[in-house]
């Protein structure tokens, strides 16, 4: 399965708590990812990360459930190619 370019989005409730599991995950999966961007949601206490990744969508796919395993954790991908 060939390679695509995806955006995940990962929303991140109560970030002091959940931030670190969430870098697990993201370390865990580092070697797909092009770049990320991060900044706390307005109210400081969430957290948005975005990510690039390139990966066949299998592996993306995997990315986003494991995200997903993280209580209260949102993400979802969109494959731009």
């Amino acid at each position: 399965m060939p390679n695509c370019i995806s955006i995940v989005g990962i929303l991140v409730p109560d970030r002091a708590t959940r931030g670190l599991e969430v870098q697990e995950v993201l370390t865990k999966h580092g070697d797909k990812i092009l770049s990320r961007c991060g900044y706390p949601d307005l109210n400081k206490d969430d957290g948005i990360i975005t990510l690039v990744v390139d990966a066949n969508e299998d592996d993306a796919l995997t990315i986003v459930d494991d995200l997903k395993q993280i209580p209260g954790v949102s993400a979802a991908s969109i494959n731009l190619r």
